[in-house]
């Protein structure tokens, strides 16, 4: 079991440029929406304009060579659908990395052994049937941190829904469903300085609950157990017990 991955640092947030074929003509689908922090916006494909058998790409160009161990795409293909990036240091790029799709999640990892460093990655996504709209929510390009510790374990996962019940005049009850979304509680007992810090770096990039980002809860045998969290509200708790020595106590909540 490989330790938890939290990545955060999101290189497709800012790269030079981004240029993508059979795109809707739409803004308020475009590539500003590939990596705005927000599951509820979406970059969208025009299948209309798509001729048989060609598949949609979105090119990310970063200038310069970028370390990469993680990518993530999250978007509402099946498994009869088709993603995969082709990285590399010219265009078109010709290294192919596949991305696997499980429709339960609509959300794709691929986590690499060993970092690449490269300047394009070249986005490609596609459903099945012409009709369907390829949706992409976020995509993450970087590299994640790994702290040499676990938390103690069992850590605390829990399951907050939230409904809302209204009631005419006769007295008939209609209660309807908002939400249901993952939360989770991280305790690390007497731990370093040095991961202390990486913490508290975290935390200070996502500038406390303000930004999400995400994390891999087993980046070896359960890939597809990765979240679009923030911290909560008093997301990351200290004591220090002494010199060097301190309890830390995360907690995160799903974004929806």
């Amino acid at each position: 079991m490989a330790n938890i991955s939290w990545m955060y640092r999101n290189l497709a947030e800012d790269p030079l440029s981004i240029t993508e074929t059979f795109g809707t003509s739409n803004t308020d689908y475009g590539t500003n929406r590939l990596a705005d922090n927000n599951l509820q916006s979406y970059f969208s494909f025009d299948r209309i304009l798509m001729p048989t058998g060609t598949v949609a790409n979105i090119l990310f160009d970063f200038g310069s060579s970028v370390y990469v161990d993680s990518l993530i795409v999250v978007h509402n293909l099946d498994e009869t659908g088709t993603m995969y990036f082709m990285i590399g240091d010219t265009n078109p790029p010709i290294g192919t990395y596949s991305l696997p799709i499980l429709g339960s999640t609509g959300t794709s990892v691929r986590f690499l052994d060993t970092p690449i460093t490269n300047r394009y990655f070249k986005l490609f996504a596609d459903g099945t049937k012409l009709s369907d709209v390829t949706k992409i929510r976020e995509v993450f390009i970087g590299q994640r941190d790994v702290f040499p510790i676990n938390p103690e374990y069992p850590f605390r996962k829990e399951m907050e829904s939230s409904t809302i019940v209204t009631e005419s005049e006769k007295g008939q009850k209609k209660v309807y469903h908002k939400y249901t979304r993952n939360k989770w509680s991280f305790k690390y007992s007497a731990i370093n300085d040095a991961t202390y810090g990486t913490m508290s770096k975290i935390r200070k990039y996502c500038s406390g609950s303000y930004k999400p980002f995400f994390f891999c809860i087993d980046s070896d045998d359960a890939k597809f157990a990765t979240y679009f969290v923030r911290f909560s509200k008093n997301g990351l708790k200290h004591t220090e017990i002494m010199v060097d020595c301190h309890d830390i106590e995360i907690n995160l909540e799903e974004e929806l």
